[in-house]
């Protein structure tokens, strides 16, 4: 073992206490935020989606009841425009008892066929109105039954997620009475300039240094700063990002190390 690896473990071993809450806070509030992502954006999003879904196979249902309606009003309508037109006729049959000349007779027989044609026509938009009823009930019958199952559906992965969500706030209530904790073994200007910097670096406010590169933001550090870092135990910044630096001796560095972000 070389000496400087001798340095390394034991400075590791030695690391100022701030380093080490610091590193814990970082693990805490990356996984806070996390869970916050997912409580603000990712499962009410899931379950808007799911809403979505639901209303789209109402919204179906509802335009053919809407049609349905539509076509309902228009046979009520002509239904009564056949009981004016009967009516018409049966005065135009009267009128015939009464008229006197040929010509009058004429016109009262054509006014009557006119009549009779028109309700002719009625009767067979209303056969063409009764078939596409016919057709929208059985389509309508589908989507009804579509729709309740959408609902079903709907309302069982709801419950999923909201339960969901309270078992998150649940971890998260705990999180945040460990980061609490944690902040309290960590000095006060060393924890004020790491919250600045969490801000203003995507969350990240310390990072491994694997190789003399940050991993916050994939910058080469100085050899000597790299060399202290290493060997002494105290707590430097990077110089390009501002993120406190540590290093980890541990054979498995390139998986273990914490800052991802520029």
């Amino acid at each position: 073992m070389s000496m400087d690896t001798e340095k390394a473990e034991k400075a590791q071993l030695e690391r100022n206490a701030n380093l080490d809450g610091l590193i814990k806070l970082q693990k805490l509030d990356s996984e806070i935020a996390r869970l916050s992502e997912m409580l603000d954006k990712t499962l009410p999003s899931e379950i808007e989606e799911l809403c979505s879904s639901f209303s789209n196979a109402k919204e179906a249902l509802e335009k053919h009841n809407q049609e349905l309606e539509s076509i309902a009003k228009i046979r009520r309508d002509l239904e009564a425009t056949v009981d004016d037109t009967t009516a018409s006729i049966a005065k135009t049959k009267q009128k015939l008892t009464e008229v006197k000349t040929n010509v009058e007779y004429r016109a009262i027989l054509s006014e009557q066929e006119n009549l009779e044609s028109k309700i002719i026509t009625i009767e067979d938009r209303q056969l063409e109105l009764m078939e596409s009823a016919e057709t929208l009930i059985a389509e309508r019958n589908i989507l009804n039954s579509e729709a309740e199952a959408e609902e079903r559906r709907f309302q069982s992965k709801k419950a999923e997620k909201e339960l969901e969500i309270t078992k998150l706030k649940e971890q998260l209530a705990v999180l945040v009475l460990d980061r609490k904790q944690i902040k309290q073994s960590i000095e006060q200007d060393v924890l004020a300039q790491y919250e600045r910097v969490v801000k203003s670096r995507n969350g990240i406010g310390i990072s491994q240094v694997l190789d003399r590169t940050c991993q916050g933001c994939y910058q080469t550090i100085q050899p000597q700063l790299y060399y202290q870092i290493r060997t002494t135990g105290n707590i430097y910044q990077c110089p390009h990002c501002d993120r406190y630096l540590y290093h980890n001796e541990a054979k498995n560095d390139k998986t273990t190390g914490l800052g991802q972000n520029k």
